[in-house]
């Protein structure tokens, strides 16, 4: 079930926070797709507009979902594998009642994460959700646009 495998990343993370090693355990998972995901897959079809960083999703099995998740920055690579640990296996109305913010939050990374990072997120969730280009607008979109109007 989903929100098992995000309380079982949400604690695996907190208990990491007391040692600060949080965002080096991201890192190794950013590392760990950096060395699998095929470089044919680096295409304009699977790239993530919106981040900072180049990032790809590959959906390789829509229902159930199936993803593979690559980034040139180890902590979005890490928040991308994150996506690929809750969702992968899961059927695709799994994804239905989240957006990206819900999995920030329930993952513990609030408040760690820059915006313009977090929006790349939303993206790569919404592509798995494929209203990617619906334009929704999202509590993490309103976060953002509140952060950058200073409200």
């Amino acid at each position: 079930m989903v929100s098992d495998k995000i309380k079982k990343i949400y604690d695996t993370l907190d208990e990491l926070k007391i040692a600060n090693m949080g965002l080096y355990y991201l890192v190794d998972l950013g590392k760990v797709s950096r060395d699998t995901f095929p470089e044919e897959d680096r295409i304009e079809e699977n790239f993530i507009h919106g981040c900072t960083s180049y990032a790809w999703i590959k959906l390789l099995c829509p229902d159930p979902i199936q993803i593979r998740t690559v980034s040139d920055s180890m902590i979005i690579g890490g928040m991308l594998a994150l996506l690929e640990k809750t969702f992968n296996g899961e059927p695709k109305s799994s994804i239905d009642n989240y957006d990206g913010q819900d999995l920030i939050d329930g993952f513990g990374l609030e408040g760690h994460i820059s915006t313009q990072r977090l929006r790349g997120f939303a993206e790569a969730v919404k592509l798995m959700k494929g209203t990617e280009k619906l334009n929704l607008h999202t509590r993490m979109e309103e976060r953002i646009s509140k952060e950058n109007v200073g409200a």
